[in-house]
């Protein structure tokens, strides 16, 4: 449950913050839900809130956990597109031989 929370809070920091993210159906809805809640001063308020997120997600999300760094993120993906493309090339000269 503790990764679930992790996740969850996140995802509200993406919510807040990623004004160019588009969110899924489920994190959007829950965060409209309980907005208040985890916007609140009262800590326990809050924790309670993503404590009953993570518990909703158990049922709705198939997760993974998030990224320690956004960087890392951006290099897989490159080292991932690099990789691709260095097998294409590979294909392509098989293929004209």
């Amino acid at each position: 449950m503790e990764e679930r929370e992790k996740v969850v809070k996140h995802m509200w920091d993406v919510y807040n913050n990623g004004r160019r993210i588009r969110l899924p159906r489920f994190w959007q809805e829950a965060f409209e839900a309980a907005y208040e809640e985890l916007t609140s001063d009262v800590p326990d308020v809050v924790e309670a809130a993503i404590a009953k997120i993570a518990r909703m997600s158990i049922r709705s999300v198939v997760i993974d956990p998030p990224p320690v760094h956004s960087t890392n993120v951006r290099e897989l993906t490159k080292t991932l597109k690099l990789a691709d493309r260095g097998r294409t090339t590979q294909i392509s000269k098989r293929n004209s031989k």
